[in-house]
C-alpha cells in the first residue's frame, strides 16, 4: 500500500480508517502511561508540586504554537500528513524520557510529548488533527460521531493497558529502583508509540480543496470565535484539576503508584463504556447532541467537587470512574459539534484554533501545584466549579447558533 495518497474512493477511505484506530490504540497505551506517571515520576525524583505545575504550563504553551501551525498546514497538504508530524514529536519525547533522568532532558521530552494530564489518548496536537480528518472525510454528523465514538472507545480500552503498565511499577521497583523502573516503562511506551506512528502512513483521505483564504472563511471564523468562550472555561477547569490528579490520589489517600494505576484502569474502562453508549444508543437525529454533551460536562464538574470531599478511597475512585464514564458519553458529540459550523476547507485551522483556546486556558495548570500546596483538594473544587459553569455557557452558545441557523437536529 502506498502512502500519502488522496483518494476519490469513499470505500478506500472507509477501509483506511482502521489504521487510525490502530494508531489510536497504540497512542493511548503509550501517551496514557506517560501522562499517568509524569507527576508521580517527578515527585519520586524529589521535585516540588509547584515546579511540576509550572513544567506542565511550558508543555501547554508549546502545544498552542505547534497546534496552530499543523492545523493550518493540514488544510493545505492533508490531515494524514500532519498527523504523522504530530506523532513524531511525542515519539522523540518518550525516547528522551527513557534515556535520561536529567531534568533538562525531562523538560524537553515533556514538551515534545505534550504531557498535560488530559484523560484518554487523544492529546496535544493530535486531537484537532483527528477531528479535522474525520470531518473532512465524512460529511454526515451521525457518521462523524460514530467514528469519533469508536476512536474514544478504542482509546479508552487501550488506556486500560496504560493503567496496567503503571501497576507493574511496584513489582519492578525492587529489581530496577524507582527511577530505573519508570525509565524502562517509558522505553516500552516509546516502542508502542512507534506502532502508532507507522500506522498513520497508511491513511487515505479526500483530495484537499484549494484553500481560498489565508486563514479561514468568515463563517468558519465566526463559529470558531463562538466556541472560544466555553472552550476557555472548560480548558481552565482541566488545567487546574487534571494534570496532577494521579499525584492527588497518591497524596490524598497515601497509596502506592501501582494502586494509582489500578484506579485509572477502572476509569478508562468506564470511559470506553460511556463512549460505546454514546455511539450506539445516543447518536441519533432524535436526540439533541448539545443537550447530551452539556449535561455530561455538568456532571463531570459536579463529580469533581464531590470527590474532593470524599474521605474513603473506594468511594472516591468509584465516583471518579462514573465521572469518566460520563465524559466518554459527551466527548464524541462535542468533537462533532466543534466543526458543525466550519467550512470544509477550514477544518484543520478551526479545530486547531479551538484547541488553542482550550490550551491557552490550560495555562492555569501552573496554579495547580501551588493550589495543592495550599489545600490538597482545592484544584478539584475550583476546576469542578468552572466546569459546571462552562456546561451552561456551552449549551447556550451552541443553542443560540442552532436557532439562528434553523438547525433542526437533522444531523445529515
Amino acid at each position: 500500500m502506498s502512502i500519502f495518497v488522496f483518494s476519490d474512493s469513499q470505500e478506500k477511505i472507509d477501509s483506511s480508517f482502521k489504521f487510525l484506530l490502530v494508531s489510536r490504540t497504540a497512542r493511548s497505551i503509550a501517551i496514557g502511561f506517560v501522562t499517568l506517571s509524569f507527576s508521580l515520576y517527578l515527585n519520586a525524583l524529589g521535585y516540588e508540586l509547584a515546579f511540576i505545575g509550572l513544567l506542565v504550563l511550558l508543555v501547554v504553551l508549546f502545544n498552542m504554537g505547534i497546534s496552530i501551525l499543523l492545523g493550518s498546514l493540514g488544510d493545505r497538504i492533508g490531515y494524514s500528513r500532519t498527523l504523522i508530524v504530530a506523532e513524531a514529536l511525542p515519539l522523540a519525547g518518550l525516547i528522551g524520557f527513557a534515556l535520561s533522568s536529567n531534568i533538562f532532558i525531562i523538560e524537553v521530552s515533556a514538551i515534545l510529548a505534550g504531557v498535560t494530564g488530559s484523560a484518554g489518548g487523544m492529546r496535544g496536537v493530535f486531537s484537532p488533527g483527528t477531528t479535522a480528518y474525520v470531518a473532512s472525510n465524512w460529511s454526515n454528523e451521525i457518521d462523524r460521531v460514530a467514528r469519533l465514538s469508536k476512536m474514544t472507545v478504542v482509546g479508552s480500552l487501550a488506556s486500560i493497558v496504560a493503567g496496567l503498565l503503571l501497576t507493574t511499577h511496584g513489582y519492578l521497583t525492587p529489581f530496577f529502583g524507582v527511577d530505573g523502573t519508570f525509565r524502562i516503562l517509558f522505553g516500552v511506551s516509546s516502542f508502542i508509540l512507534l506502532i502508532s506512528f507507522l500506522s498513520l502512513f497508511f491513511l487515505k483521505e479526500r483530495k484537499r480543496l484549494k484553500k481560498t483564504t489565508k486563514v479561514m472563511k468568515k463563517e468558519s471564523t465566526f463559529y470558531t470565535l463562538r466556541m472560544s468562550l466555553p472552550n476557555v472555561i472548560n480548558g481552565s477547569a482541566i488545567g487546574i484539576a487534571t494534570p496532577l490528579l494521579p499525584l492527588w490520589f497518591e497524596l490524598r489517600y497515601h497509596i502506592s503508584t501501582s494502586y494509582v494505576g489500578e484506579i485509572f484502569t477502572l476509569a478508562y474502562a468506564a470511559t470506553a463504556l460511556g463512549s460505546f453508549i454514546s455511539g450506539r444508543y445516543l447518536n441519533s437525529s432524535h436526540i439533541r447532541a448539545i443537550s447530551v454533551s452539556s449535561i455530561a460536562r455538568f456532571f463531570q464538574g459536579f463529580l469533581y467537587i464531590v470527590i474532593a470531599f470524599v474521605p474513603i478511597l473506594p468511594i472516591a475512585y468509584s465516583l471518579y470512574a462514573i465521572r469518566m464514564g460520563v465524559a466518554g458519553v459527551g466527548t464524541p458529540m462535542r468533537s462533532a459539534i466543534s466543526v458543525r459550523g466550519v467550512g470544509n476547507e477550514d477544518y484543520g485551522t478551526a479545530s486547531s484554533m479551538q484547541g488553542v483556546a482550550t490550551r491557552a486556558s490550560q495555562s492555569t495548570s501552573g496554579l495547580s501545584g501551588y493550589l495543592m500546596d495550599l489545600y490538597l483538594s482545592s484544584p478539584l473544587i475550583i476546576g469542578g466549579a468552572l466546569q459546571v459553569v462552562g456546561s451552561f455557557v456551552y449549551y447556550r452558545v451552541i443553542r443560540n447558533w442552532e436557532k439562528s441557523h434553523n438547525f433542526n437536529n437533522d444531523r445529515s
